[in-house]
């Protein structure tokens, strides 16, 4: 009985929670906000869960009290205390009833985002105000983000409250608060720091600060204001997770490249922007043990220097031989910290090769890449874990070369992310495929098209603002939520189990089964 009790208290929460989470994240909550929250409370025409549109009633009745609760600090609206009170009402539902109050929760979430743009003013938004609705949306939709949270939050009850000296954080007095474990994230930029003449890495903080924890050579993708848009890219983390304090990425400037010229031209410390994050499955953490080979070509060498920083920071015995292979001497990136890593750990040694330096200019080992190459680079190879990244072409010829050679290929692992997948990656169109439409929930569209054309490419197609990365089904960026209707993946590899079971398709290789209802 106490537990229906408490799903019922939290349920006529709920709304006042979601409100002030949206409305008065800045400190600055506006007119056109509070009276959105009123009207939205007096009128629940919106609403189509009968549960939902009762509790509504009680919400409004009890809207003042709920407020001096919220001015008192009784009332908590961070993420942990908002994941607690969905997990508690959302995880007491039949799955039908449980399906639409999270649709109505997402619905109530948008038209107060809704107001929070129209007090910002024509052709703008309120950028504070879709950080956190976007945090909503992740725990509104997955199960697993907002129990963790929720999880996290209880925790978080009998631990010291995170300390900030000097804008550091102390590790052992830290709350679970304090920990950044994936969803959306503010970045402020600290340093740019020049690692070869076309290279940079860029240092970031989190806004309030936070520890970030992710596996050595996931990504995450920057959201950047490039030409009164926003632009979305996946960079590599190149820092390592056993240094929490600081979140890097390190970028190329490529010849007429929108964003690598952006962020090396106009990314400067003191700038903040968002990210998401983080994604990937390539990783040392969950793949062959060692001892490792990593093999990486150009601007590839990002995961797997974050793979070596993170072993030799957190295993004693790590056996690491690495191999860079680049076009000029001046290209290698990380060179000077390689070559001091090799001096200080007995277990590591690195290799470099150049493909068009002639004799003069290096010293080194010279050529395109070739089993015979990498061999003396690493004579042991036969034996290790190979973790390779790079551009396409360095790539496949490292894989055929390797396998050709009777190289054990359960033990080797690629890269896959970066760039549109070549014309072989993707099913071709059906000829004459079956009619088929997508509604497009959060935009209002509704788009004819075919069971051949995917999710993605209809989207961006009609305006239609979208988060995507790989475009081959391996990354995840582009997961959205399937609300009504099927799909069918040309390849799923970037869903987990738990994506499956929530309804989550991946947009750049779904093709919907005739009509489709889809969260975009």
């Amino acid at each position: 009985m106490t537990g229906t009790k408490d799903n019922s208290r939290a349920l006529v929460e709920l709304p006042m929670l979601l409100f002030l989470r949206i409305a008065d994240g800045d400190g600055a909550m506006s007119a056109q906000e509070m009276e959105r929250f009123d009207a939205l409370l007096r009128a629940p025409d919106w609403c189509r869960s009968p549960l939902l549109r009762q509790s509504l009633a009680l919400t409004e009745k009890e809207k003042g009290a709920l407020w001096r609760r919220y001015v008192d600090g009784d009332l908590s609206v961070d993420s942990g205390a908002v994941a607690t009170a969905l997990d508690s009402v959302l995880g007491a539902l039949a799955s039908d009833q449980q399906a639409l109050v999270e649709q109505d929760l997402l619905s109530f979430s948008r038209r107060i985002l809704e107001a929070a743009d129209r007090h910002a003013g024509w052709f703008k938004s309120d950028a504070k105000a879709h950080a956190s609705f976007d945090a909503l949306d992740e725990l509104i939709r997955r199960p697993s983000a907002r129990g963790r949270a929720a999880a996290l939050h209880r925790m978080s009850k009998t631990r010291p409250a995170p300390t900030d000296s000097d804008g550091a954080l102390h590790l052992a007095l830290a709350g679970e608060e304090a920990f950044w474990r994936g969803g959306k994230l503010p970045l402020r930029c600290i340093r740019a720091i020049d690692e070869t003449h076309d290279v940079k890495t860029f240092d970031f903080v989190c806004e309030p600060r936070k520890f970030f924890c992710y596996k050595p050579g996931q990504f995450l993708t920057l959201e950047l204001p490039i030409d009164g848009r926003i632009v979305r890219r996946s960079y590599t983390i190149s820092s390592s997770p056993s240094r929490p304090h600081i979140l890097s990425v390190t970028v190329k400037r490529v010849e007429n490249g929108l964003v690598s010229n952006w962020l090396h031209d106009h990314l400067h410390p003191g700038m903040t922007l968002s990210a998401d994050g983080p994604f990937g499955k390539f990783t040392c953490v969950d793949g062959a043990a060692g001892p490792y080979l990593f093999i990486s070509g150009g601007s590839g060498v990002t995961p797997v220097m974050a793979m070596a920083r993170w072993l030799l920071d957190t295993t004693a015995d790590a056996d690491i031989r690495f191999v860079h292979f680049a076009r000029r001497p001046e290209d290698f990136v990380y060179e000077s910290e390689l070559r001091l890593l090799e001096s200080r750990f007995p277990n590591f040694r690195c290799g470099f090769a150049c493909s068009r330096a002639t004799p003069d200019e290096w010293s080194g080992a010279l050529g395109r890449f070739s089993v015979e190459l990498l061999s003396q680079l690493a004579p042991d190879m036969m034996s290790r874990s190979v973790y390779l990244c790079g551009p396409d072409g360095f790539t496949e010829s490292v894989r055929a070369g390797l396998a050709e050679a009777g190289y054990d290929m359960a033990r080797f692992a690629q890269e896959s992310f970066g760039g549109a997948p070549s014309p072989a990656a993707a099913s071709p169109k059906p000829i004459d495929a079956p009619s088929a439409k997508i509604v497009f929930s959060a935009s209002g569209k509704e788009i004819a098209c075919t069971s051949g054309d995917y999710v993605l490419d209809i989207a961006l197609a009609n305006g239609i603002e979208a988060a995507y990365s790989c475009r081959s089904g391996q990354c995840g960026v582009c997961k959205t939520t399937a609300l009504e209707g099927r799909v069918v993946h040309d390849c799923s590899d970037g869903l987990t189990e738990d994506d499956v079971a929530i309804g989550l398709i991946l947009a750049c290789r779904a093709r919907p089964e005739g009509n489709l209802i889809v969260d975009l």
